[in-house]
């Protein structure tokens, strides 16, 4: 394995390990909050906060979907290069 290809394999690494720890606890929030409006329980203050993090975390899967599609444009640009001699 060359140098680049590790240095590329452990910013994904990073990458992944960053949007886990970001988005984790936003879709867990989200979820509860989700999961007692079903239920009939309105709370207001969680309703005030669920709106601005539902944002936060629709420009976390943004990022998250731009990181990925440059992922596969450093990829497919190092399968096009001749191998050096």
């Amino acid at each position: 394995m060359t140098e680049s290809a590790t240095v590329s394999l452990s910013r994904l690494i990073v990458a992944i390990g960053a949007f886990v720890l970001i988005g984790f606890p936003l879709v867990g929030y989200l979820w509860e909050a989700l999961n007692h409006l079903l239920a009939g329980e309105v709370r207001p203050t969680q309703l005030l906060i669920s709106v601005p993090l539902a944002l936060v975390f629709l420009g976390v899967l943004v990022m998250l979907a731009r990181t990925v599609r440059a992922w596969e444009g450093e990829r497919r640009e190092h399968q096009a290069r001749p191998p050096a001699s």
